[in-house]
């Protein structure tokens, strides 16, 4: 057994490889954010302060493979550092991407980025932070105000509230907007349930919605996250600061991957699917063949 991992439940060895090794595959990012697995082989991932997406097959260094991801040049004082892109997921064969400085959805098709989700009610959205495609079409994100400057709302220009979306044939419903900090967004892997939560510890909690009846939601348990990921068996994989926090589909406590930096988003990959890609500040990490294949 590794020694970073720590069991809080023996069902957790039915689910994941315990014996693994934990790779750096790169060390030389800023804020490292946002990644997503491409069945041509490689991983990307935003570097948010420095405003581009990196692309990385393993084996090879990092190489930057799209300039101002977030924006173009800004110098309105209403931005923060954090003005690059955060989270990445693909959809009709286009990247999307969560634009900070953009305040939107945009979408990359290989030549160019263009909008594709700008605003709710009028009012452009504060700053997208994570995404999730569903295979129905529907696209769930989270609208906190990291970035933005000091953090907070500026509900004059942009939202009045940090809310998690849906995004359907071309509508958007506010689905929640309880938290202040909304981050992490994740499917079960039956695509019936979406995960949310937040990072902040004022709001440790973890939600759990129904999506066929987006109206139907609970408290799954009390955990932070700032990136979140469902395996395989339903289990739920939180970024927290004590490292990866592992729970299952009922809300239970499993176990823990320690790292030596704090993560902030993760993803499947590889082959199998079954390799975790964790982006963790300055840091990548990647763990192979985690995930207990049949």
């Amino acid at each position: 057994m590794h020694p970073s991992l720590i069991i809080n439940d023996d069902a957790l060895q039915n689910s994941i490889h315990t014996d693994f090794n934990i790779e750096t595959l790169d060390s030389t990012c800023t804020f490292s954010e946002g990644p997503i697995w491409s069945t041509e082989g490689y991983y990307l991932f935003s570097d948010i302060p420095e405003n581009i997406i990196c692309k990385i097959e393993v084996g090879k260094p990092k190489e930057i493979y799209l300039q101002n991801s977030g924006c173009e040049t800004l110098t309105d004082d209403v931005y923060a550092q954090m003005k690059g892109s955060n989270a990445l997921a693909f959809y009709a064969g286009n990247l999307l991407i969560c634009q900070h400085g953009g305040q939107g959805i945009a979408q990359y098709n290989g030549k160019q980025i263009e909008p594709f989700i700008t605003g709710y009610g009028g009012k452009p959205f504060n700053s997208p932070n994570d995404i999730i495609v569903h295979s129905n079409g529907s696209i769930f994100f989270s609208d906190p105000p990291y970035g933005l400057q000091g953090q907070h709302l500026i509900p004059e220009r942009y939202q009045p509230v940090a809310g998690i979306y849906c995004w359907r044939d071309g509508d958007v419903q506010l689905l929640f907007d309880q938290y202040q900090y909304p981050n992490g967004v994740c499917l079960s892997p039956d695509g019936t349930k979406l995960y949310a939560c937040s990072n902040k510890p004022f709001e440790r909690y973890v939600m759990q919605f129904d999506v066929a009846d987006l109206t139907k939601r609970h408290m799954l348990c009390n955990e932070n996250g700032d990136g979140i990921e469902c395996d395989r068996n339903g289990n739920i994989y939180l970024c927290a600061k004590e490292g990866i926090v592992i729970v299952n589909d009922a809300g239970k406590r499993l176990g823990v991957i320690q790292l030596p930096t704090i993560p902030a988003n993760l993803c499947w990959g590889g082959k199998d699917m079954n390799d975790l890609f964790i982006t963790a500040r300055q840091n990548i990490f990647l763990i192979r063949n985690l995930d207990l294949v049949d």
